[in-house]
C-alpha cells in the first residue's frame, strides 16, 4: 500500500461566509468525520501550518494580501456577491494555503507517497489581486509556485476537476511553461472562462488545457476525455509533481453543478493521475479540496479518492468505450493543442 498523508484540522471550520452560504463549515466537518473512520495503518494525519507572507506573495500582491488581512478587524465584509468574510477568514485562508504546503512538504520529504489536504476556503478562483468565487488565496497555485521557487522543480502539473473552471489558477500560470494547468469543467457555467482556445500565452502557449463539457456529462464522458486528451498531454509534459484541485461539485448530487460524476468516477480520475505520477515523478501526488456542496457526496467522494491514493500505482485502468457524446469535444480540444502535443 502507498503511504498517504492526510492534512486536516478543525480550525478550517472557523471561516464563516454566511448562514445560508453553500461554502459552509460543515463541509470540512463531514470530511474530518469520514477520515476518522478510515482504519489504515499507512494513513498519517498532519496538522497544517499557516502559509508565510512570502509564500502567499508567490501568487498574490502585497496590497491584496493586506486587504484580506484587514478583514480580521471587521465582523463581516464582502469581496463580491458570493465571497464574504468573517473575523477568522484571513487566518483560515492562510491555514488553507499552508495546509496544501504541508501536504507537499510531507511528500517531498519522503514521509508519504502522496497526500490529500482537507482545506477550506477553496482557492482556484482567487486571482493575484482579487478574491472571488468563495476563494481568497489560491491554495494549489501557491503550492505549485513553492515547488518551483523553493524546491527547484521545473515542471508541475495541476489537474482541476472541479465543476467550475479554475480561472485564478489559469491566470497565474498562463504564460508559464513550468506549470501545465489542465481543467475539465462544466461550460457554460461560472466563472465563464475555460474555453478551448484558452491555451496559454507567450512561453506558456500550450501549457493551459481546457476541456469544457456541457451539463449532464458523467463518468464515461469525463474518463474518455482523460484518456484521449489529458493523459497524453500529461505524459509528454513529464511532470516532477502532480497537484489535483479536487472539487467534488461535479458529483450528480451537488446542488450547484449540473454534472453526473459518481464516486467511482472520482476514483478513476485519481487513478489516472496516480499513473501519470508513477510514470514520471515517483508517484508524487497531492490532492487538495476545492468545491463540493452536498455533504454526503463530499464525504463519499473524498473517501473514494483517499482510498485510491492508498492503493498501489499499478492498479488496472479500464478502457472506457461508452460516452460517445464527448467525441466532438475531444476532437475540438485536440485541434487547439495538436501544434503543441502529439495525439495517437
Amino acid at each position: 500500500m502507498n503511504r498517504t498523508a492526510l492534512v486536516a484540522d478543525r480550525r478550517y471550520l472557523d471561516h464563516y461566509a454566511g448562514r445560508v452560504h453553500p461554502e459552509r463549515p460543515e463541509r470540512v466537518a463531514v470530511m474530518i468525520e469520514m477520515a476518522g473512520h478510515l482504519k489504515r495503518p499507512d494513513l498519517k494525519l498532519y496538522a497544517p501550518r499557516a502559509a508565510t507572507r512570502a509564500e502567499l506573495e508567490l501568487c498574490h500582491s502585497s496590497n491584496y494580501i493586506a486587504a484580506v488581512e484587514h478583514t480580521a478587524t471587521l465582523e463581516r465584509s464582502n469581496f463580491d456577491p458570493d465571497t464574504h468574510t468573517s473575523r477568522e477568514t484571513c487566518k483560515t485562508a492562510t491555514l488553507a494555503a499552508g495546509g496544501v504546503l504541508t501536504a507537499v512538504e510531507a511528500v517531498m520529504a519522503g514521509e508519504a507517497h502522496n497526500a490529500f489536504a482537507i482545506v477550506r476556503p477553496p482557492g482556484h478562483h482567487a486571482l493575484a489581486n482579487r478574491a472571488m468565487g468563495f476563494c481568497f488565496f489560491n491554495n494549489v497555485s501557491i503550492a505549485a509556485a513553492a515547488l518551483i521557487a523553493n524546491h527547484g522543480l521545473k515542471r508541475v502539473l495541476i489537474l482541476d476537476w472541479d465543476v467550475h473552471h479554475g480561472n485564478g489558477t489559469q491566470d497565474l500560470f498562463y504564460a508559464s511553461p513550468q506549470v501545465l494547468y489542465m481543467s475539465i469543467h462544466q461550460s457554460p457555467f461560472y466563472p465563464g472562462s475555460g474555453l478551448f482556445e484558452e491555451v496559454g500565452a507567450g512561453g506558456g502557449a500550450g501549457y493551459t488545457v481546457n476541456v469544457p463539457l456541457p451539463a449532464t456529462f458523467g463518468d464515461d464522458e469525463y474518463l474518455r476525455a482523460f484518456d484521449n486528451v489529458l493523459m497524453p498531454i500529461a505524459r509528454q509534459f513529464k511532470p516532477e509533481f502532480v497537484l489535483i484541485s479536487a472539487g467534488f461539485d461535479c458529483h450528480y448530487r451537488d446542488p450547484l453543478g449540473g454534472m453526473r460524476v459518481t464516486e467511482q468516477g472520482f476514483l478513476a480520475m485519481a487513478r489516472r493521475m496516480k499513473r501519470v505520477a508513477a510514470e514520471c515523478c515517483g508517484g508524487r501526488v497531492v490532492a487538495a479540496l476545492e468545491g463540493g456542496y452536498d455533504l454526503k457526496a463530499l464525504a463519499d467522494s473524498g473517501r473514494a479518492v483517499i482510498d485510491e491514493l492508498g492503493r498501489e500505482d499499478d492498479e488496472p485502468i479500464e478502457r472506457v468505450v461508452e460516452g460517445a457524446r464527448v467525441i466532438p469535444i475531444i476532437e475540438r480540444a485536440r485541434y487547439f493543442h495538436e501544434q503543441f502535443w502529439k495525439f495517437a
